[in-house]
């Protein structure tokens, strides 16, 4: 019996050894053959720019959207446009919050080879399935709408240049050099920005009518943009569906392809509503 208990005593105080020995950690010989990796300066310094740069990169894209600073984010962004498209962070999160606008749709209409009318829109949820190929569809739609909203007028531009000559003999006159300068790289950029905006819709415009030519065995085809307005909670509750047919605006000519190529639409042609076949 005093052999088991002392046996007992020496097995306790055997494990409790070991358990302080677990406790205290690794040996300084065991810590030698693992030793821990520590960043040296220059690496860190390394990393915290990289880090900080990637971070600045993904927040500018947001920022590039409209409305951007034109002497800041926008510039930038410019810049930045091919890393962000290797990247895929061009995102707009701006465009879901705080406060959606109104969506916008494409609406085609066309004339296939054997004479027959057919006519659609997209972005479709019947047809384009999963939601982000739907998605898809709908940006590109917004995008069409905003490309084609952005163009200016052919009288506001007629008036402009109208403006801008008055203004510099006016300064030029005054001997104002300076301003006139001024006054002249100003009306450059503008040019230069509504002729990107022109040439930017028109390429756009004409490779989705080349698409749905294609896809329709069409010979001609017609594109508008059509907005969809966001009902007011009273017309909600009172039974308005946001797909309701009410909510649709009159269609907004953007161009049309046929075989003698593309033609965007001109201020003269007029809006359609929905369902007219004028």
């Amino acid at each position: 019996m005093a052999n088991r208990k002392r046996n007992t005593k020496s097995k306790n105080r055997s494990n409790r050894s070991e358990f302080e020995h677990a406790l205290s950690g690794p040996t300084d010989q065991q810590s030698n053959s693992n030793p821990t990796f520590h960043w040296s300066p220059t690496a860190r310094a390394i990393a915290t720019v990289l880090i900080l740069f990637y971070l600045f990169v993904v927040v500018i894209g947001p920022l590039a959207n409209p409305i951007a600073s034109k002497h800041f984010s926008s510039p930038i962004a410019e810049r930045l446009a091919p890393l962000h498209r290797i990247l895929f962070l061009g995102h707009g999160y701006r465009f879901f919050g705080p406060d959606p606008g109104p969506t916008h749709r494409l609406v085609f209409r066309g004339v296939r080879s054997d004479g027959s009318k057919f006519e659609g829109f997209f972005p479709d949820r019947q047809t384009q399935q999963p939601r982000l190929i739907y998605h898809r569809w709908f940006m590109l739609s917004e995008t069409l709408f905003v490309e084609h909203a952005s163009q200016a007028d052919p009288n506001f531009l007629k008036n402009r240049t109208a403006d801008y000559e008055r203004q510099v003999a006016r300064l030029a006159s005054a001997n104002q050099t300076n301003q006139v300068k001024r006054l002249q790289m100003d009306r450059q950029r503008e040019l230069h920005y509504h002729q990107r905006t022109s040439e930017r819709i028109n390429s756009l415009a004409k490779s989705v009518a080349q698409v749905l030519l294609e896809q329709h065995d069409a010979s001609s085809i017609e594109l508008f943009s059509q907005e969809r307005s966001i009902p007011f909670p009273e017309e909600v509750l009172d039974g308005l569906k946001l797909n309701s047919e009410q909510l649709l605006l009159p269609l907004n000519k953007i161009g049309e392809l046929d075989a003698d190529g593309y033609r965007p639409a001109t201020a003269a042609d007029p809006k359609t509503i929905i369902g007219s076949d004028e």
